[in-house]
């Protein structure tokens, strides 16, 4: 449990910087754009991918401060120790998705990430020359997987302590450390 105390902050200093980073782009592209009739040709690129990224990342957060969709419908008229088991369940299920969604995607990354980001080439290809290495899109659709690969793993860390919870014949009542999806 001292990783995950290290694990959260981290990714939450992340989403923290890149939303600053992408509100204080926003504002420069505003102010750029209406006072000076001048516009940043990268911003609004940078921005959308700024905010794929953090959200991506704040998935972990969400689920940290149980914040997810989640239906406890079923799961609230269960008793202690099958409300345990079908924790258990579900977020096993959602590990088994997210791997999917982290081997997917990291595929789809490789394949189709080649290509340059659009913006970058012209911004860089004008600053430095057109042989100049631009930025790929691997860098773009590479955040499905690594923020899926997050979730998972914090997702696991709460799987297998629910998993020793039940095997101590404890329960979700005994314990209100049980988490799930």
């Amino acid at each position: 449990m001292r990783l995950i105390g290290l694990y959260v902050p981290v990714i939450k200093a992340l989403t923290v910087a890149m939303i600053a980073t992408l509100l204080g782009l926003m504002i420069v592209e505003v102010v750029m754009r209406y006072v000076f009739l001048s516009s940043l040709i990268w911003a609004e690129e940078a921005c959308r991918y700024l905010l794929i990224w953090s959200s991506f990342l704040a998935a972990v957060l969400a689920y940290e401060r149980g914040e997810l969709a989640n239906v406890e419908l079923f799961r609230q008229r269960l008793p202690g120790k099958a409300r345990l088991m079908a924790t258990i369940l579900a977020n096993a299920l959602c590990v088994v998705f997210l791997a999917v969604l982290v081997w997917y995607g990291s595929v789809f990354a490789a394949r189709v990430g080649g290509q340059p980001i659009p913006a970058m080439r012209f911004l860089l290809g004008d600053l430095f020359g057109p042989e100049f290495p631009v930025p790929r899109m691997f860098w773009v659709y590479v955040s499905l997987p690594l923020g899926m690969a997050l979730l998972a793993i914090r997702m696991s860390v709460d799987l297998v302590g629910n998993v020793n919870l039940l095997l101590r014949g404890g329960d979700a009542e005994s314990d209100p450390g049980a988490r799930g999806t």
